[in-house]
């Protein structure tokens, strides 16, 4: 028996067997049909599949959409199906339709397939079930449409995330104008902003307004700025009202630098949003997109803060003269009483301290330039000052650390009692390689202690500088031949002007150093020289040797280098 036609455009059911697939079609999404199954499984198959004519044979239909849904009646084993029969003019859209499905399409070629779909009468929930989406997901899809070409082009090519159109349709309802200027910003190369729309707008509209040359107004309405205070041109009355703030600021706070800051309140906030002009988002601050209603909103803030200020300033007032009344009541403190006179008493003294600072310097001018270079005090003054105070042995405060400095690694090496001869005997009574115990550079108190010695016992000036002279010379060319490697510490340097104190420490010290250290500085020199000689590629030519190398036996008068931490 030949089952009856089916209308055009009519929804109908028909036999399963009864409709056949055409050639090359896609590999379906197994999960998709699976998820199908479920679906149908509880409220059957709401949106039909689309299928036509097959050729002549009336009884016959080829599939055109719906090819996730049909593979999930057949997993069911449905006897039949609802279908829509339709022609040759509607089959490209339901095919198109069918690509969804097929994830084919970007989220704007998506977007605007789901919208074809609710045009033909089906519902959010129909599309979502036909397309194995959530509704969510549809819903979003719809949204994207209500932006503009440009911002849809933007989502379809992956620039702006979906997580954003939220945002920039927030934008949109409150200023065409700020959206549009966003998303030519976001179109001009700056996509490192786009990946922060979803969670940062207020930053990105910021960035877009801040780095482009369009006139679109937009502020955050939490708090403004001076320099922006001036931008707004606010007029007369308000810049003197924000000067009289900037005054009682002051005023309120003796230690405050610049204007008070002006906040806006919760008042303004609503004002702007019950006149339209308000975007705002989560855990950021409100932006205002209208510039007349933000400068009048300025106004009242900057009246409110000055109305603030006073009060507070009154206040303050206030609680002084109680305080003042409740100590007038109250017995007075003699300690109270006495330190008023004495801080009254200091107050007019001040000014006398003008005139005699300036007699002090007259004073030390005429009566201090030239001293007796005998005199022990000055001498005192000088050494004691230089070598500083004595050391505590102490790792934190490091009080004492030059006169360790100079015992350790002066003193120590050229007393004879601070030393100990350990050389050892060998078998046939022989002594050994000599060897000297200097003690632990880490505890120089024996050396500190003689240093200390030796300076107190002056008892002339000439001979308490001649005895530091003496310390501190030991210490800038003792040779450190005689410490282990790891404990030649280089000499101190004694930083001047010009160099004038090492230069004259030279000269001071050259005319009584011995001859067995010249040669034995001579020596160490050499044996540098020649290691340096053997490290010297060999088609380097070796300089000549100068005059004054040729001449250093006959150099008696002038020190050598202050000693060094050779190498091992």
């Amino acid at each position: 028996m030949t089952a009856p036609p089916v209308p055009a455009n009519a929804a109908s059911r028909v036999a399963l067997d009864r409709i056949g697939l055409p050639e090359n079609v896609r590999p379906l999404d197994m999960q998709h049909v699976d998820a199908l199954a479920g679906s149908i499984r509880l409220q059957g198959i709401v949106v039909p599949l689309v299928v036509r004519a097959a050729g002549d044979d009336t009884d016959a239909f080829e599939l055109v959409a719906g090819f996730h849904r049909f593979a999930a009646a057949q997993a069911l084993q449905l006897p039949d199906v609802p279908v829509v029969v339709r022609d040759a003019d509607t089959e490209d859209a339901d095919r198109a339709l069918e690509n969804i499905a097929r994830k084919a399409l970007d989220p704007r070629e998506e977007a605007r397939a789901v919208q074809a779909m609710l045009a033909r009468g089906l519902t959010e929930d129909g599309a979502a079930q036909a397309l194995g989406w959530s509704r969510q997901r549809v819903a979003a899809r719809v949204k994207l449409l209500e932006l503009p070409e440009s911002a849809q082009q933007l989502v379809g090519d992956g620039v702006v995330a979906l997580s954003a159109v939220d945002r920039l349709l927030a934008i949109g309802r409150v200023s065409q104008p700020l959206l549009d200027a966003l998303i030519a910003f976001l179109a001009d190369g700056n996509g490192w902003a786009a990946e922060r729309l979803a969670r940062e707008p207020g930053w990105v509209l910021d960035s877009a307004l801040r780095q482009t040359d369009t006139q679109v107004f937009a502020a955050h309405l939490s708090s403004i700025r001076a320099d922006q205070i001036a931008e707004l041109r606010l007029g007369k009355k308000a810049d003197a009202l924000y000067e009289q703030a900037t005054k009682l600021h002051k005023q309120l706070d003796r230690q405050a630098y610049g204007a008070p800051e002006i906040r806006f309140s919760d008042e303004d906030v609503d004002q702007a949003r019950a006149a339209g002009v308000l975007i705002e988002f989560e855990r950021t601050r409100p932006i205002i997109t209208d510039r007349a209603l933000y400068r009048e909103l300025t106004k009242a803030a900057i009246k409110r803060t000055v109305a603030e200020l006073e009060a507070r300033i009154a206040a303050a007032a206030e609680a002084k003269q109680r305080s003042r009344a409740e100590r007038r009541t109250q017995p007075d403190d003699p300690m109270a009483a006495a330190a008023r006179e004495r801080d009254a008493s200091l107050r007019g003294l001040a000014d006398q301290a003008h005139g005699a600072n300036l007699d002090l310097g007259q004073s030390l001018l005429h009566g201090l330039s030239v001293v007796d270079p005998a005199d022990m005090h000055v001498a005192r003054f000088f050494v004691y000052g230089l070598l500083g105070p004595d050391w505590d042995a102490s790792p934190y405060t490091q009080t004492g650390d030059r006169v360790q400095r100079l015992a350790a690694n002066g003193i120590r090496l050229v007393v004879g009692e601070l030393r100990q001869d350990v050389t050892k005997t060998r078998k046939d009574g022989t002594p050994g390689r000599l060897r000297m115990d200097y003690g632990d550079h880490r505890k120089p108190e024996a050396a500190v202690k003689w240093l200390w010695r030796y300076i107190d016992g002056a008892k002339t000036a000439g001979e308490l500088y001649g005895r530091a002279l003496v310390v501190i010379a030991a210490e800038q060319y003792a040779s450190r031949l005689v410490l282990p490697a790891g404990h030649r510490m280089p000499a101190t340097r004694w930083s001047s002007r010009k160099d004038v104190a090492g230069k004259a420490l030279n000269r001071l010290v050259g005319p009584h150093m011995p001859a067995s250290l010249k040669q034995l500085e001579r020596a160490v020199k050499r044996a540098h020289e020649t290691y340096a000689e053997l490290e010297r590629p060999t088609d380097e030519t070796p300089a000549e040797p100068t005059s004054n190398e040729a001449d250093e036996d006959d150099d008696l008068d002038a020190a050598p280098a202050p000693a060094a931490a050779e190498p091992s």
